[in-house]
């Protein structure tokens, strides 16, 4: 169950940062990518998450695992949403 909460937290930082990265496009009217920032932010957090997995006695196999789905999965996302936006800015 926590694997699962932690994977939509990260699905709706993904959609988070897109939608920050819309705004800030429509007003500056320049090109800001946040899939990036997104992407480094999440691995650091899954990362980090993955140490405290360990140092609490979890394997290590199994946490890596877990982190692989837990960071590949809004990270897709991520990617998604950035090809969607560049499509649509494509069409304007």
């Amino acid at each position: 169950m926590r694997t699962t909460i932690v994977i939509l937290i990260g699905v709706v930082l993904a959609v988070a940062f897109d939608a920050v990265t819309t705004v800030l496009n429509r007003r500056a009217g320049r090109s800001v990518d946040s899939t990036r920032g997104f992407l480094w932010t999440w691995l650091a957090f899954t990362l980090a998450d993955f140490g405290i997995g360990v140092a609490a006695g979890h394997g290590a196999v199994v946490e890596l695992a877990i982190h692989a789905l837990v960071f590949s999965v809004p990270a897709a996302a991520a990617l998604v949403l950035a090809r969607r936006r560049q499509l649509q800015g494509g069409k304007s």
